[in-house]
């Protein structure tokens, strides 16, 4: 769960911004899919033909305060120049060297080897190996003798496929560094299967140039990072201070004092941990001298001992019917306990949201002398939908309800995290405490609560704690929050809201899924155990490997039959009595046609890579992510489970910082390598393949919301090699050459080095040398201030490649600004009118349909920004993509629009009018004519795209009733003379 945006006087508006931030999450899933109805907003049945807001692909809420870390550079800047030079440095391996330099650092975010091993087998101990490696080769790695003495082992251990798992920290002054470090993964005999973690080179010197003094405590800290979010920290919290100065609290927050490196230098500052609200935490690092947010990561992912339980969930054909376990006897609880504290998990209701444990909320252990205790009741005339089948566990119109079945609640929560424990922390996977799990031993056990907000609006939940759930992953070391919630809001019929009257607690592919995404931040993470699953591609992967992992369970448990039809495996059926939750099926191969596998994408089923954008109508992390996991199921299917889940699992451990779905290709098949010999390095290209993430894919980054598809397996290493030239010009200034443009072929490892990245010279001319010859998906030109440009280039066709970049006027890193605009702000969660001028079709400018406080009503309150253009301008032409952003659905996008134009920002003109259409969605479309001496340009939403707003609003299933939004908005022209 996310906070609210900003401070807000109106209850109502508080409560509608706070729905909006709700679902996708950059960083693991607040929710399973973003669900949570809103009152006087009906959601659509199953089978709705606007898919929009069906339940299988709405998303009406929004994510919390976006992912921040001022470490970041932009990879098309100046940078990739000395980057690029960097890069070139001889590594010496045993193979065909692949590096990708971290752009601030220019050490090694990734350092591997194709097909092979950076050393040759050892006897030494995994240590030494590493150590001995990059002594031997301090100069390449772009390290000197004394960042050696930096080095602190943070950890290191061997997991179940025999790979050594190493990561150093670096400090210097007593402080550590926040991320970078050293990481490295070694193969059981000795061999170096990659260097990561982007170390600080000159550590020492960077910490004796930067600021001494301090202006915040670690009261002052917390309290900082709490502020910006839009929180509070718990006030009642007592806290512990350590000689240093560093602080722990009692609900667990911390503020540790640290080193951050930043692109002007070295900075002290705070790392926090807060839980900022009821259903919100945040990992930041505050600058000690100024106060300034310098990271920011939301760690919320937007599912005498004898119990009764269920496997799946109640009335499940398998898995559905009660079965007595005893907790004591499972080793999840001690004898003396009186209540759910357990060794893994600690469960209680928190029905008011607080989460703190309150005693009427504890869950007393289960069973007597007489056998189990708390059977479930079951309440079969809830809602319409109600059976044997699918059993519901509470009724939304009756008060309290819920509080029959609160202990089976908590107590079959605990048995299905507790089991979920134990069978990871077994191979395949060998999810062990060594790698991160949660247990008490380790001082974090999963805190769950198993009714979260049931009583948060009287005896019943609020529209805020429903049809929802959601897991909060810290560092290692603290503990995660999980929270279950009810399904079905209170006072809506079926067809507004069409879930069944049920607990995610007694659902286990909700359950199960939430816990995952404990497994991939603990595993996906940087040098100093931090989670890096931030961008778009790497969170639609963290909600596909909840999807896959909750599944695969159950089937390998034999809760859910997985024929050879395609189809069977379908998430949260309980919640829908048997309907579909996602788009489609988890079984669906590229080309079914069975009835579950027909999502919203045109032609026959089962997702490839450049359907990423397109499945839920907008990038999004639950629908986009669809596509990674069909991918995966098709590699279980393939292999098998258990050589499937060791690779995927090993990927994750063996990925760079925030990957791509391409990098993690790669990782999967470099466990391969290591783990198997190669034995399925080809079948795993062709499954790769066949799902468009072949070899000549593409993607700028993991926040490349557009990815290029590619169905070709690896070239074999002999294929002689060719390269890629050309020139780039400026077609608005008489085809001028543009020096300093990045030229990238993306989709490769090798972002940074010369065999894929060049920079052009003085006359506009670049060379990539040394690429496999075929036709790569997405070659990018960029340059501040300037359209990206994007080629599919075939190198075996004689010529060059060049590229034509203008002038976007209205470009933010160009010297444009927005100076006006009307509506909420919601900037604080990355969805501010800004997002309209910043050169990316992933992000955009959400705003509502209603007044200046956002409060809906079925007249469309026009919504414009202002930009100032920085200078005057012969306006050629506009290029608008209209399409909705935010997690909103595509009835969101802007419609009926206007531009004005004017010279001092006083006198207005009206250079074009229109409407875009459904067709206009997810594309730049070219409007307006030349307009002489323009400085500013005014861009209104006169309407969006829901049918028939003035009738269909608000009570009619649309998120395009309560949001309007506008993702990218370019001027062109040439300077006024």
């Amino acid at each position: 769960m996310t906070p609210n945006r900003t401070r807000r006087t109106r209850a109502r508006t508080r409560a509608l911004a706070r729905n909006r931030a709700l679902a996708a999450t950059a960083v693991g899933a607040v929710t399973l899919l973003g669900l949570t109805a809103l009152p006087g907003l009906a959601a659509a049945p199953p089978n709705s033909s606007d898919r929009a807001s069906s339940p299988a692909s709405s998303s009406k809420q929004r994510d919390a305060r976006p992912a921040y870390d001022a470490r970041a550079v932009d990879p098309k800047g100046p940078v990739a120049t000395r980057a690029g030079t960097a890069a070139a440095r001889s590594v010496s391996t045993t193979g065909s060297p692949s590096v990708d330099l971290d752009p601030l650092t220019l050490t090694p975010r990734n350092l591997t080897v194709d097909g092979g091993y950076l050393t040759t087998a050892s006897t030494s101990t995994p240590e030494a190996v590493v150590l001995s490696y990059v002594r031997s080769h301090l100069a390449t790695l772009g390290l000197t003798t004394g960042d050696l003495a930096t080095l602190r082992l943070r950890t290191s251990y061997q997991d179940v496929a025999g790979i050594h798992h190493l990561s150093w920290t670096q400090a210097v002054g007593g402080l550590t560094v926040f991320g970078n470090g050293l990481k490295a993964n070694v193969a059981k005999d000795g061999r170096i299967i990659s260097l990561q973690g982007s170390p600080v080179p000159g550590l020492a010197t960077l910490a004796a140039a930067a600021p001494t003094t301090s202006a915040l405590d670690a009261t002052g800290a917390r309290a900082g990072a709490a502020k910006d979010v839009g929180g509070a920290a718990s006030p009642g919290a007592s806290i512990t201070r350590s000689a240093s100065g560093d602080a722990v609290w009692s609900n667990h927050d911390f503020a540790r004092q640290v080193w951050f490196l930043t692109p002007s230098g070295l900075r002290r500052g705070w790392s926090t941990y807060v839980a900022t609200g009821a259903d919100a935490a945040y990992q930041h690092v505050v600058d000690a001298q100024t106060g300034s947010v310098l990271y920011r990561r939301s760690t919320v992912a937007k599912d005498n001992g004898d119990a009764s339980v269920y496997d799946y969930y109640p009335g499940a054909p398998k898995g559905g019917s009660p079965r007595v376990v005893n907790f004591v006897d499972r080793g999840w609880l001690g004898k003396a306990q009186t209540w759910l504290n357990g060794k893994n998990v600690v469960a209680w209701t928190d029905v008011n949201d607080d989460n703190v444990v309150n005693p009427a909320e504890k869950t007393a252990v289960p069973g007597n002398a007489g056998g189990p205790t708390s059977p479930l009741v079951r309440f079969d005339a809830a809602v319409p939908g109600c059976s044997a089948a699918y059993v519901c566990t509470w009724n939304p119109s009756s008060s309290g309800s819920w509080a029959k079945n609160a202990d089976a609640d908590a107590a079959n929560a605990f048995y299905l995290a507790n089991s979920y424990h134990d069978y990871l922390a077994k191979a395949p996977f060998g999810f062990t405490a060594a790698a991160g799990n949660f247990e008490t031993g380790g001082g974090d056990p999963v805190l769950l609560n198993a009714l979260d907000g049931a009583a948060t609006a009287g005896s019943l939940p609020d529209f805020l704690h429903i049809d929802n759930a959601n897991m909060s992953t810290p560092p290692d070391g603290t503990p995660p929050t999980m929270q279950m919630y009810l399904w079905h809001l209170p006072g809506a019929t079926i067809k507004q809201d069409p879930f069944l009257a049920v607990s995610g607690s007694f659902d286990a592919s909700i359950l199960l899924h939430e816990y995952t995404h404990g497994l991939s931040n603990r595993l996906v993470v940087d040098a100093g155990g931090s989670s890096t699953l931030n961008s778009v591609q790497a969170g639609a992967m963290g909600e596909a490997w909840s999807d896959y992992y909750a599944m695969d369970y159950l089937v390998t448990k034999g809760f859910v039959t997985d024929t050879a039809k395609a189809g069977d495996v379908l998430e949260a059926v309980y919640t829908l009595g048997g309907g579909l939750f996602r788009t489609e099926a988890l079984d669906c191969p590229v080309g079914a046609t069975t009835k579950n596998c027909q999502g919203p994408v045109a032609g026959p089923g089962g997702y490839t890579y450049g359907d990423f954008p397109t499945i839920g109508g907008t990038p999004e992390v639950h629908s986009s992510g669809e596509v990674w996991a069909q991918t995966l199921w098709d590699l279980r299917t393939t292999l098998g489970h258990d050589v499937a889940d060791s690779v995927i699992t090993r990927g994750m451990s063996l990925a760079p910082a925030d990957p791509s779905m391409l990098d993690m290709r790669n990782a999967i098949i470099q466990a391969d390598q290591v783990v198997y010999g190669s034995t399925h390095t080809m079948k795993l290209w062709k499954l790769f393949a066949a799902r468009g993430m072949g070899w000549f894919a593409g993607a700028t980054d993991a926040g490349d919301a557009m990815p290029a598809e590619d169905f070709h397996v690896r070239p074999v290493a002999q294929t002689p090699r060719t390269s890629i030239s050309g020139r780039v010009t400026d077609p608005t200034d008489g085809n001028a050459p543009l020096a300093g443009v990045v030229v990238h072929v993306t989709g490769h490892d090798s972002g940074y080095s010369s065999d894929y990245t060049a920079v052009t010279d003085a006359t506009g001319a670049y060379v990539i040398r040394n690429v496999f010859p075929g036709t790569y998906a997405k070659v990018v030109a960029s340059k501040d201030g300037y359209e990206l440009a994007t080629k599919a280039v075939d190198t075996r066709q004689p010529g060059s490649t060049s590229f034509t970049l203008r002038r976007d006027w209205a470009a933010a890193n160009g010297g444009a600004a927005v100076v006006g605009f009307n509506g909420p702000d919601y900037s604080a969660i990355g969805c501010g009118p800004r997002g309209a001028i910043d050169l990316s079709q992933g992000t955009g400018w959400g705003s509502t349909t209603g007044d200046v406080n956002g409060t809906p009503t079925n007249v469309f309150v026009p919504k414009y920004l202002t930009v100032d253009l920085g200078r005057a301008v012969d306006v050629s032409s506009f290029r608008v993509d209209p399409s909705a952003t935010c997690g909103d659905s595509p009835d969101s996008s802007t419609g009926a629009y206007r531009i004005d134009t004017s010279a001092d920002g006083q006198t207005w003109t009206t250079a074009t009018r229109g409407a875009f259409t459904t067709a206009d969605q997810g594309r730049y479309t070219t409007v307006g004519a030349a307009a002489k001496g323009v400085r500013f340009v005014k861009f209104w939403i006169l309407g969006n795209q829901v049918p028939s707003f003035v009738t269909s609003c608000p009570s009619q299933p649309f998120t395009g009733c309560l949001y309007t939004d506008l993702t990218e908005l370019q001027v062109f022209g040439t300077s006024a003379r």
